[in-house]
């Protein structure tokens, strides 16, 4: 029996739309909702590659999972997903158990600093990591990257545009043994969620990067 539950790439849009927002988001953490049209291009096109239907798949720094479940409503062997917020965790573990709980026997919630984590057995990662802005998070991004580059040997990362960080991840993906097989410019929109905020909403330049390690 097939394990996938959408046919098309709107359809997984509209699904993802339907997860209740969550209301503690931390900017200490970089936290930021992806929205579910960006969430679904993404998934379309890994999953239109190969690198999802029965695929064991990861999502470091997962926050409310939106890769992880999307994944899974496209056939996903299983989604692990991985964050050091075990709130955030707690509010996926109840969209799951109330909206998508056909799904909950593949999806594992890991409460823990990617730092301290090993995973082994993924085929692919996808994720949205902290794009690194806050000086405390400087090359946050990058360390998510190759923790992901020791898991998996597809990876679907979204990182914050710059000609010098795409050199940067360039000589990484070569150092790590990873060709950059597709990257696409994406428009990332951030509404006010901040004090700091000022903006009704802000319009981020990122790209998302396809590795594929080299056999």
């Amino acid at each position: 029996m097939s394990r996938i539950i959408v046919r098309d790439k709107k359809e997984l849009e509209l699904l993802l739309a339907k997860i209740p927002r969550y209301r503690g988001w931390r900017r200490e953490l970089e936290q930021y909702e992806t929205p579910s049209s960006i969430v679904s291009h993404i998934l379309w096109l890994a999953y239109l590659k190969g690198d999802v239907y029965s695929k064991n798949i990861a999502e470091p720094g997962c926050g409310t999972g939106v890769f992880s479940i999307g994944a899974l409503l496209l056939g996903a062997s299983k989604s692990i997903c991985i964050d050091i917020d075990n709130s955030i965790l707690e509010h996926t573990h109840s969209v799951v158990k109330n909206i998508f709980r056909n799904l909950s026997h593949r999806l594992i919630l890991v409460n823990s600093d990617i730092r301290d984590l090993e995973v082994n057995s993924v085929d692919t990662v996808i994720m949205n990591p902290p794009f690194g802005v806050y000086r405390r998070n400087r090359g946050l991004d990058l360390f998510f990257l190759r923790k992901a580059m020791g898991m998996a040997y597809s990876i679907y990362s979204l990182h914050k545009y710059s000609p010098m960080l795409e050199e940067i991840i360039t000589d990484l993906s070569r150092d790590w043994g990873f060709d950059i097989t597709y990257s696409e410019r994406l428009k990332f929109p951030i509404p006010m969620m901040y004090p700091t905020h000022r903006r009704r909403i802000y319009i981020v330049e990122t790209v998302l990067y396809v590795f594929r390690k080299r056999m």
